[in-house]
């Protein structure tokens, strides 16, 4: 077994474990991290205008409460859609935007008229599965967030998740991203 096999075989067995801690989060848990996320994210979404943000599927740590705070505040919000060169495009999400199961599930605005590329977005909170101390993160394995944030220097790259999904190491490889900045439900981390 050569290094790629090792790390690709490190990180099946950790998504695996990942998961299932994820999904021990309780209702009651996920909604006050949801609250503390949404607090802590609307700090430093601050100053930005245009926000990427994901749709936050059953396990994954929730996004509807910074949704709303974020167009309170009137910021412009967008949702990632997957296209068939495996990079995200971000449409506009308003309150009153009609969504649609796209690839995968994971719901995204009906119209596409108001698309955008990464590289036009302020900043962009990003589900993941797993983090460590060194703003590495470990998503689901489609690549979809590494293949098109890995040669933009914006927007601002914030992994959103649970405290009980940081690991010691998160195993690395050449194409993997690196995030900014990270929120959970007690802590925002910044990295180098």
């Amino acid at each position: 077994m050569n290094n790629q096999d090792t790390i690709a075989q490190h990180k099946k067995n950790l998504r695996f474990e990942l998961k299932q801690r994820r999904q021990s989060v309780t209702p009651s848990q996920r909604d006050r991290a949801a609250e503390q996320i949404a607090k802590s994210a609307l700090t430093l979404a601050s100053n930005s205008k245009r926000i990427g943000l994901y749709y936050a599927l059953p396990n994954e740590a929730p996004t509807q409460p910074l949704a709303q705070a974020l167009w309170k505040i009137g910021r412009q919000v967008y949702l990632p859609r997957i296209h068939n060169d495996r990079h995200l495009h971000f449409s506009l999400w308003e309150q009153d935007t009609a969504l649609e199961s796209g690839k995968l599930g994971i719901p995204a605005p009906t119209s596409t008229n108001t698309e955008i590329g990464a590289g036009n977005l302020d900043l962009i909170f990003i589900p993941l599965l797993g983090f460590d101390q060194s703003g590495h993160r470990l998503g689901m394995g489609g690549g979809y967030y590494d293949t098109t944030l890995c040669h933009t220097p914006r927007p601002i790259k914030v992994g959103v998740a649970f405290d009980c999904q940081e690991v010691e190491q998160v195993p690395v490889e050449e194409h993997d991203i690196r995030l900014d900045v990270l929120i959970t439900e007690s802590r925002v981390l910044r990295f180098q």
